[in-house]
């Protein structure tokens, strides 16, 4: 044993499928955030493409008067 570790009676002894579940649950949190992440990201872009068609069609409705 190195410095530090702890010993191998005082970790909790879980299950095979208890493991895999958290693994399991780790992962799906980490894709929701990746996944919210994305979402605003693209809203921004919406944002962004919104004005810039407003902008646009203010300029074509100046042009045509």
């Amino acid at each position: 044993m190195t410095f530090g570790e702890k010993p191998a009676a005082v970790s909790p002894v879980i299950s095979f499928n208890e493991l895999v579940d958290e693994a399991c649950e780790k992962l799906l949190d980490r894709q929701i955030k990746y996944s919210i992440q994305r979402i605003q990201k693209m809203e921004e872009c919406l944002a962004t493409l919104e004005q810039e068609l407003n902008e646009f069609l203010l300029k074509k409705d100046r042009k045509l008067r």
